[in-house]
């Protein structure tokens, strides 16, 4: 229809040039000079096809009405054979250069607007110091400059299959996200044509990765200049991920800063009312020595107020461990000797209960820090001590990992009421502060912390270490 019009209004220009110079009575000469000049002009407005048309009609015109014998479509003179011959091919040849010049300077101008696209990318990229969460500006700004009317950013998490939608321009069919998918598990673009252009699927790979697709629709663009947009911008998205991450991180050792910092503090306020409190359960013990009740509530104070203090010790200890402030040395430790200084910090408990104690004979020494492991066992006792039954006997055991060779367990058995597998892996009775100490303080030293029932009743608090490597000795060797 457009084309329809053009045509149209070129013939009615070559008639009204026709009349003006017939009007005029102008000379055969200079009405070919105004033709040819009207042929150009249609034909940088109208296009090839309808230069070429207007250029036969001009011929024609010319012909019929300014070359003898007018009125006619004949020649009398031979030279105006060659005339017309000339003015025709001139308006073809010039229509043709016309059009191929106005074509380039579109390609050119396109070019342009994408280069131009390319180096505003490129600013945002490597210009930009640490602003978090300008890549939706950034794909907006490449869609606008590739010139396309709709299309948007989708990145991948876990896989391609979930999809997230940083931005979107348009609608979005149903489809789009298995193209979206296909895209990403290829590796390669995808091209439809369109209405006005064509839509392109593009992958943004780093480093062999696809993290996402950029969704150009109804674009002209080169596919060359769009993979280039596509490398550009997936470099964009790897920049704000590591941002981001920075950001993360950061957060992460402010907030260790504070927990380091507020541990040391309430250590520290705690620390000096622990020693006058123990100092005065001390002197009320001597004074109230013939009363067996009142003996006993103090004891029993002065126990609770040593747990505390161990507690307060044993999260400083993860505090230093977590800053890196302090780092575990481990050495070989018999397990009789980690038994035996855990007891001695627990001697209320062995009074009140039998502790007992086994040790298998090939059970390896642990590759452990030895202060580390004793504080370790000190929080599985305690935990042990306070569910089990009055007068129920703790075992403490030791001997060779039963799976892993290379490490040893070491576990602390109790009477108690076991563990609800409906509440995981510990119950509300046992996931207390000590174990969680425990388990840390395990971690640390390249260790692991687990609970399970007994068949008989009860539960056993395991502690698995590295076990230290055995030295040959010299009647092995021969």
């Amino acid at each position: 229809m457009k084309n329809a019009l053009r045509l149209l209004a070129g013939g009615a220009a070559v008639a009204a040039l026709t009349f003006v110079a017939k009007a005029l009575d102008t000379n055969a000469t200079t009405v070919g000079f105004a033709y040819l000049v009207l042929v150009l002009v249609v034909s940088v407005w109208g296009g090839l096809a309808v230069g070429l048309c207007v250029s036969v009609a001009a011929t024609l015109a010319f012909n019929f009405y300014f070359l003898p014998p007018t009125g006619t479509l004949t020649i009398q003179d031979p030279a105006n054979w060659v005339a017309l011959g000339s003015f025709f091919l001139a308006s073809l040849i010039a229509s043709r250069l016309v059009v191929t010049a106005r074509r380039e300077t579109e390609i050119a101008e396109g070019r342009r607007r994408e280069l131009e696209a390319l180096y505003t990318l490129s600013i945002d990229v490597f210009a930009a110091t640490s602003d978090v969460g300008s890549l939706t500006e950034a794909t907006m700004r490449v869609l606008r400059n590739v010139g396309a009317e709709a299309g948007g950013l989708i990145l991948f998490r876990e896989s391609t299959q979930t999809q997230q939608v940083v931005c979107w321009l348009g609608v979005r069919e149903e489809e789009t996200e298995d193209l979206i998918a296909g895209v990403g598990r290829h590796r390669e673009p995808l091209e439809f044509p369109s209405a006005s252009g064509r839509d392109v699927y593009l992958p943004l790979s780093i480093g062999g990765r696809v993290g996402g697709v950029l969704v150009v629709r109804r674009s002209a663009a080169a596919l060359g200049t769009l993979r280039s947009v596509a490398a550009l911008l997936a470099i964009f998205v790897e920049r704000e991920r590591d941002l981001a991450e920075r950001a993360h991180l950061h957060a992460l050792r402010e907030s260790e800063s504070l927990k380091t910092s507020i541990l040391r503090a309430v250590s520290h306020d705690l620390a000096t009312p622990l020693t006058s409190i123990a100092l005065g359960l001390d002197h009320l013990q001597g004074a109230i020595a013939s009363n067996a009740t009142a003996m006993a509530i103090v004891r029993a104070l002065a126990e609770q107020s040593d747990r505390l203090r161990r507690r307060i010790e044993n999260l400083l200890m993860m505090a230093r461990l977590e800053a890196g402030k302090s780092v575990p040395r481990p050495e070989p430790s018999p397990a009789s000797d980690l038994f035996h200084s855990a007891r001695e910090h627990l001697a209320s408990i062995g009074e009140r209960r039998p502790i007992d104690v086994a040790i298998d004979d090939d059970c390896p020494d642990a590759f452990v820090d030895p202060v580390l492991a004793v504080e370790i066992l000190v929080n599985l006792i305690e935990n042990a001590d306070r569910l089990s039954p009055p007068g129920a006997h703790l075992q403490l055991l030791a001997r060779r990992h039963p799976v892993d060779a290379s490490r040893v367990r070491l576990e602390v058995l109790d009477r108690g009421p076991g563990i609800d597998k409906t509440l995981g892996l510990s119950d509300a009775g046992r996931a207390g502060l000590g174990l969680e100490i425990a388990r840390n303080l395990a971690t640390a030293n390249h260790g692991e912390v687990s609970l399970a029932n007994r068949a008989e009743g009860g539960a056993a608090a395991r502690l698995d270490l590295p076990a230290a490597e055995m030295p040959y000795s010299a009647g092995a060797l021969q």
